[in-house]
């Protein structure tokens, strides 16, 4: 049922994607034949229809995977602009923040913009090829070997998966993923 709703989300999205080029298009055929045309109204309703359950369907199969490649849960708050979860460390080992930190530093992907001492980093990710990003922080909790990973997308993301609404959860696979992290136990969504 989770799924339904994440790919219902994506189908609206490619759905209004779709929709203008159609309408332009719906438009120019009317004005060159000068009157109502039902034949080529229907044939673009149709190829609207058939276009935006395609790109509704891809969006969703590449939100699946990534999330499956990560082990983040796909809920059906995937398309939301923040994401915010408590993640566990996968490889625990003495000195795991520090090394998290020099990861996460090293990525081509962020950009570290502060840290509020041992306890938190904040940063941009870039989660596509555009220059676009999302917020992150990142908490540390070295007792429990938990970290709590808080992404929001900008105003500049708006879309479908290719990556607009879907920006911070792709953020998010992508930095638990890169980091080690991963949901089970000693981890929990936090809303």
């Amino acid at each position: 049922m989770r799924s339904v709703k994440v790919w219902a989300g994506c189908w609206r999205d490619a759905a209004c994607a779709v929709a203008v080029p159609v309408v332009i298009r719906v438009g120019f055929e009317l004005w060159d034949r000068g009157g109502l045309a039902w034949s080529t109204a229907g044939e673009l309703a149709a190829t609207w229809a058939a276009a935006s359950v395609v790109l509704g369907a891809v969006a969703w199969l590449l939100l699946r995977h990534r999330a499956r490649r990560s082990g983040i849960t796909l809920t059906p708050d995937a398309l939301a602009a923040r994401q915010t979860r408590q993640l566990r460390v996968l490889r625990p080992s003495v000195g795991w923040s520090d090394r998290m930190r020099t990861e996460l530093k090293a990525s081509d992907r962020a950009s570290v913009t502060a840290e509020k001492g041992r306890e938190e980093i904040w940063f941009h990710w870039r989660p596509g090829r555009r220059k676009r990003t999302v917020w992150g922080s990142i908490a540390f909790d070295e007792r429990s070997g938990t970290v709590v990973l808080d992404l929001r997308a900008g105003a500049a993301h708006t879309g479908s998966s290719g990556l607009g609404r879907g920006a911070s959860f792709v953020a998010l696979c992508q930095v638990a993923g890169g980091l080690g992290l991963g949901e089970g136990e000693g981890a929990a969504w936090v809303s």
